[in-house]
C-alpha cells in the first residue's frame, strides 16, 4: 500500500521554495522536493506538516490550502506515496533549515530552475506546468493503475468549508438531498434508551439527532477534522455523544452484540471495503437489530448533472475519482467514491448475514429543503432516483 506524504508549497515573487534531502533522509533521499514529511497512521496531513515545518524550517504556518494530490514513486526503493500538496500563505518565523535536520540545501527557485532539478517527475511537471490549471468541474474517472486519492486527508482539507457551507441541522435524520426524513419514513422508529452507532458520522449531526431522541450514541468517521468539529458541536448543543476517529471497516473498541441500531447516511460511498463494514456492523449489532443506510444512487452517478443527462460512466464501474471545490473558502480536495450497483449493495448485506427488509428509491420531495439540494439537478431527480435507502436486520 502507498504511504501518505504531505508537502508544503511556499511561493515568493514567482519563485518556489525547494529543498534537497540528505542522502540518509528518506523518502527521496539525496533528491529535491518541496518541504514535507510522511504522515503517520494516526496523524492528520496538516498537523504532521505543521510540526515538520516548525522543526525543520523554523516557521509556524497560519493555515494551509489544499492544492493537489500527486502519486509519486521513490526510484531508490520503489516505494509509492499518495502525496498531498498544501499551499502555505502566511507564516510566522524566519525560514531556515537546521544543519542537523533532514535537508542539506534549500533555495528559492524559478520555474525554469525547478525544471532542471532531480526530483520526482510528477511533482516537477505539476509545479512547472499544471499547478494553476483549473480542475475538472465534474467527476472524472482515473485509470485503475493510479493510486486513489486519500479520502481521510481530503475530508480533513475541506471539513470546515463543507460544514460552513451545508449548515446541517441536528434535529432530525436526513437520508439525502430532497429526500423524506426519518420522521416521515419511520425506518428506525423510537430510539429512546437504545444504543446506536453511526457509521461515517461526519460532523456528528446524525449522532446529536439520535441522542436528542434518547439514544446512547457512538459515531465513527475517517476524518480527524470532522470528529473534532462534531465534538465541539455536541458540546455547544449540550448533547453527550461518543465520537471516534477510525475506519468503519474495523470498529475497534466496539464490543460484539453491543448495539441496537446501526445508521449510515450518505457515507458508505466513501468506503472501499463495504463488505468489511457490513460484517463489522453485523458483529456489533444485537440479534433482531436493524442497519439503515443511504447512498448516492448508482444510476444517478452515471449521468451528467445537466441536460441532456448524457452517460459519463458505466453503471458497473464502481470507482470514481472527482474533485470537490469550495471556492469562497479556497478549499478543494480530490475524493474517491464507490458507486456499487443496487444488486451489489444488497448482496453485500446478505453475505454479511443480514435480512433485507426494505429498499427505497424515493422521488424528490418538492417541499422539504435539505442542505444538499444545490448539489443536485431537480429536473434530473424527477427522472431518476438520486438516493438509495436500505433497511436490513440481523436475524
Amino acid at each position: 500500500m502507498p504511504e501518505i506524504l504531505s508537502l508544503a508549497l511556499f511561493e515568493r515573487a514567482g519563485r518556489l521554495l525547494a529543498v534537497r534531502r540528505k542522502p540518509d533522509a528518506a523518502p527521496f533521499a539525496a533528491g529535491w522536493l518541496l518541504p514535507g514529511c510522511p504522515v503517520a497512521e494516526n496523524d492528520s496531513a496538516e498537523e504532521a506538516l505543521e510540526r515538520h515545518l516548525h522543526h525543520e524550517l523554523g516557521v509556524e504556518p497560519r493555515g494551509f490550502e489544499f492544492a493537489e494530490t500527486l502519486y509519486l514513486e521513490d526510484e531508490s526503493d520503489a516505494k509509492r506515496y499518495v502525496t498531498n500538496v498544501f499551499t502555505v500563505g502566511a507564516h510566522e518565523g524566519q525560514l531556515r533549515f537546521r544543519a542537523a535536520g533532514e535537508y542539506d540545501d534549500a533555495r528559492w527557485l524559478s520555474l525554469d530552475e525547478l525544471g532542471e532539478l532531480p526530483m520526482p517527475a510528477a511533482l516537477r511537471e505539476w509545479l512547472v506546468a499544471g499547478r494553476h490549471a483549473k480542475a475538472p468541474a465534474r467527476p472524472v474517472a482515473m485509470p485503475a493503475s493510479v493510486s486513489p486519492p486519500d479520502n481521510r486527508t481530503s475530508w480533513n482539507a475541506i471539513s470546515r468549508a463543507y460544514q460552513d457551507a451545508k449548515q446541517i441541522p441536528t434535529d432530525q435524520l436526513f437520508y439525502g438531498a430532497r429526500c423524506p426524513t426519518e420522521s416521515e419514513l419511520g425506518l428506525i422508529g423510537d430510539v429512546s434508551g437504545l444504543r446506536a452507532i453511526v457509521l461515517g458520522c461526519g460532523g456528528g449531526q446524525d449522532c446529536i439527532a439520535l441522542a436528542r431522541q434518547g439514544a446512547q450514541v457512538i459515531g465513527v468517521d475517517l476524518s480527524d477534522r470532522q470528529i473534532e468539529y462534531g465534538r465541539r458541536l455536541a458540546e455547544r448543543e449540550g448533547v453527550l455523544v461518543t465520537l471516534m476517529q477510525g475506519s468503519v471497516e474495523e470498529l475497534t473498541g466496539v464490543d460484539d452484540e453491543s448495539q441496537d441500531i446501526a445508521v449510515s447516511l450518505h457515507a458508505m460511498n466513501y468506503v472501499e471495503r463495504a463488505d468489511l463494514a457490513f460484517r463489522e456492523a453485523f458483529r456489533v449489532l444485537r440479534p433482531g437489530s436493524p442497519i439503515v443506510f443511504s447512498v448516492h444512487h448508482p444510476f444517478d452517478a452515471c449521468l451528467e448533472d445537466g441536460p441532456p443527462y448524457g452517460v459519463t460512466k458505466s453503471y458497473w464501474q464502481a470507482e470514481l475519482d472527482w474533485e470537490w471545490s469550495f471556492p469562497e473558502a479556497k478549499a478543494n480536495a480530490r475524493m474517491r467514491s464507490w458507486y456499487r450497483p443496487v444488486g451489489e449493495w444488497l448482496m453485500l448485506l446478505i453475505d454479511a448475514g443480514f435480512r433485507i427488509d426494505r429498499v427505497l428509491e424515493p422521488p424528490p420531495t418538492e417541499d422539504m429543503p435539505t442542505p444538499w439540494d444545490a448539489s443536485y439537478d431537480i429536473e434530473k431527480m424527477r427522472l431518476i432516483p438520486a438516493n438509495l435507502i436500505v433497511k436490513a436486520t440481523k436475524p
